[in-house]
C-alpha cells in the first residue's frame, strides 16, 4: 500500500501545534485523533482517505473531502 500523496500539503491544527498532512495515510492518522466533533464530514473524509489508500478513489478527491471536514470543524490553518 503506497501513501497516496496529496497534490499539495494541508496544514491543520493539532492539540499543541499545527501539523502538515501530505498523504492519505497522514490524513487517516490525523482523523484517528480528530480533535473535533465527528459528524458526517468526518466520516466522509475518513472513508475517502481509506478508499484512496485502497486505490478506489484518487488522492485529490480524498484531499478535497479531508479539507472540507477540517474547514467545517475549524481545524484548517
Amino acid at each position: 500500500m503506497s501513501e497516496k500523496r496529496f497534490p499539495s500539503p494541508v496544514r491543520v491544527l493539532s492539540p499543541n501545534s499545527s501539523l502538515i498532512v501530505s498523504t492519505a495515510w497522514d490524513a487517516v492518522e490525523y482523523l484517528k485523533r480528530w480533535p473535533a466533533k465527528r459528524g458526517r464530514d468526518y466520516r466522509v473524509a475518513l472513508q475517502h482517505c481509506l478508499d484512496a489508500l485502497d486505490g478506489l478513489r484518487s488522492p485529490r478527491a480524498a484531499q478535497a473531502s479531508f479539507v472540507t471536514a477540517a474547514k467545517r470543524a475549524g481545524l484548517l490553518i
